[in-house]
């Protein structure tokens, strides 16, 4: 099954998955499973070869993500539209002009 089967398969599985504040739990958890490391995580003997290769395996599924729910719209999360504002809402946080070149129109 591929990265990108595996994530439609949990979004139409689990409605929950589809919002943004599981995302990357969900995402994580994928990725444990895909590398059979469930179980060195629960027993807390991860190592860094695993962390490599789960970051690479985070990596896809992220990307996979976000193409399935750009594909499949019942699959998109209540909060999906609301993407521009979460984002600057994030950077107000860390102290960042948010539309300092909002004169600037996208390429």
């Amino acid at each position: 099954m591929t990265y990108y089967d595996t994530v439609k398969a949990k979004l139409e599985q689990h409605p929950d998955f589809r919002e943004r504040r599981f995302r990357g739990k969900g995402l994580m958890i994928l990725s444990l499973r895909h590398h059979n490391l469930e179980d060195a995580h629960s027993n807390g003997r991860l190592t860094i070869e695993n962390l490599i290769d789960l970051a690479g395996t985070y990596d896809s599924f992220r990307h996979e993500y976000d193409a399935v729910q750009r594909d499949c719209i019942p699959l998109q999360g209540q909060d999906y539209n609301d993407k521009k504002k979460v984002v600057q809402d994030k950077l107000i946080s860390f102290g960042y002009d948010v539309g300092y070149h909002s004169d600037l129109s996208p390429r």
